[in-house]
């Protein structure tokens, strides 16, 4: 985080006050392997090698630890609430001083034990960065959730599918087109979180009351 210099409008008093604002880090990012450019991101600079990592397993550019998606992995509505309650007060701090970044958690469903956390400037970095976080320790997504501040587009259900997630949790509304593809792809996508709700939309069997 950077503290920027600022002038903001007061309505109150109508006038330009001198502030200073948290502002969130972005760079940009580039990955060649042989010499040769992949692909470039513009993200925050931390967990490189895990983005690295994550952005090339989804081109399909190296091996990742399963392919096969769990069908009978079952997780308490209780467990999938108290997730979100967890990312969006204790652990998103950057967030919080900046209202600049993105935020996820993977939770392992049978432990009920939160396994990673990461921020980034862009959604997508947020996704790739658990991945290659998960294949840099042999871990396999099938029994894990990830659970997310912001909205799933389609670009987003399709990267679960790629890394075998078989339910995610984000905060905001979904698109229809993110619906649909979750419902093509066997992923239950949980969302529009308030306090003391949220809402499934696909393949609500595998969140259970108890």
């Amino acid at each position: 985080m950077l503290d920027c210099k600022v002038i903001r409008f007061d309505a109150a008093t109508k006038s330009f006050v001198n502030d200073h604002k948290l502002t969130s880090i972005e760079k940009i990012f580039s990955i060649s392997v042989n010499g040769r450019r992949l692909a470039t991101a513009c993200c925050s600079p931390n967990h490189l090698d895990e983005l690295a990592v994550g952005m090339l397993a989804q081109s399909d550019l190296i091996e990742t630890v399963e392919r096969r998606r769990s069908t009978d992995v079952r997780i308490k509505a209780g467990d999938v609430l108290d997730c979100m309650d967890r990312l969006l007060s204790t652990m998103s701090i950057t967030h919080d001083k900046t209202n600049g970044v993105h935020s996820g958690v993977l939770f392992n469903i049978r432990t009920k034990k939160l396994l990673v956390h990461r921020e980034d400037v862009g959604r997508h970095n947020v996704f790739d960065k658990i991945y290659g976080w998960s294949i840099l320790n042999s871990i396999g997504l099938s029994d894990k959730m990830i659970v997310f501040s912001g909205r799933c587009s389609t670009e987003m259900i399709n990267k679960l599918e790629r890394m075998n997630v078989a339910i995610v949790a984000a905060k905001s509304v979904p698109t229809t087109l993110a619906v649909e593809r979750a419902q093509q792809l066997g992923i239950t996508l949980a969302a529009r979180f308030r306090r003391g709700s949220f809402c499934i939309y696909t393949y609500p069997e595998r969140i259970v009351l108890c």
